[in-house]
């Protein structure tokens, strides 16, 4: 089981993908489903090298999916009900206003 810094450091991971305004870009264009390098790069109006490093650096934040058909790479949003960060379950039994919107290590202990 992982520690409890463990996740934190996997937290930090995660903000840090998103920590940054082309990345948010990306993730807002993936909600209307899968992309390409291509269609992503005609999208946001940057080189396809700028956009593979914002790519890889979600895909290292485990929020994007890749999908290879043929030579092509397609990018989609990651199923966040099974990231590393929390189970369903353990958000579910959170209390807090954190379960509603993040995993359960969001909900803070009062002590």
């Amino acid at each position: 089981m992982a520690s409890r810094m463990d996740k934190f450091e996997e937290l930090a991971r995660v903000f840090h993908s998103l920590g940054d305004k082309t990345r948010l870009s990306i993730m807002m264009l993936l909600t209307n489903g899968e992309m390409n390098v291509t269609s992503l790069c005609n999208k946001l109006k940057l080189p396809q090298s700028s956009v593979s490093h914002h790519l890889s650096l979600l895909r290292i934040g485990g929020l994007v999916e890749t999908r290879r058909d043929g030579k092509q790479i397609f990018y989609s949003h990651a199923n966040l009900a099974k990231h590393r960060l929390g189970r369903k379950s353990e958000l579910s039994v959170s209390n807090s206003n954190a379960a509603k919107f993040g995993p359960a290590e969001l909900a803070f202990p009062t002590t």
